[in-house]
């Protein structure tokens, strides 16, 4: 008989065993793809934070600060930092949004697309490792239950 791998019972069960559960995992995962990805950009002299917002306007472009912060789950005042280096970098440029001048909207520059495009190369091979040996249908799921533990959490008051 295989012992069980994962682990469904809540922290405070007696027969609780951390590596088994799902949360840690999560949290283990996401910082060793995080590790991973800035190593491979440093080798492109980039940093993950201007990664993200690069993949963010390469989603939805122009995106708003406000936007940019609450995707890459970033403070407003750490965001702006970030986008005021890539702005001096000619990665992106901000411009008051034409309805509303207290609205920043961020547009990504020929440069900055230009690295973008660069920089999904690399993500993929990043991708492909880390989803090795799993289906598509497998990671279609994952997806799935990724988006429902990040909606359940959110839904708590």
């Amino acid at each position: 008989m295989t012992e069980k791998i994962v682990n469904l019972n809540g922290p405070d069960h007696p027969d609780f065993v951390l590596d088994g559960y799902p949360l840690y995992n999560l949290n283990r995962t996401s910082a060793t793809y995080i590790e991973r990805m800035s190593q491979e950009l440093k080798k492109l002299d980039m940093d993950q934070p201007s990664w993200r917002v690069l993949m963010l306007l390469g989603d939805k472009n122009p995106s708003t600060v406000g936007e940019l912060s609450r995707r890459s789950v970033t403070k407003i005042s750490t965001i702006t930092r970030i986008l005021m280096r890539m702005e001096k970098d000619g990665l992106v440029q901000r411009k008051p949004y034409e309805k509303d001048n207290r609205v920043i909207e961020v547009h990504i520059q020929q440069r900055g697309q230009k690295v973008l495009d660069e920089l999904r190369g690399l993500a993929s091979e990043v991708y492909k490792t880390a989803f090795d040996g799993i289906s598509d249908k497998e990671a279609e799921i994952f997806t799935h239950i990724l988006m429902k533990v990040r909606q359940n959490l959110s839904d708590i008051k």
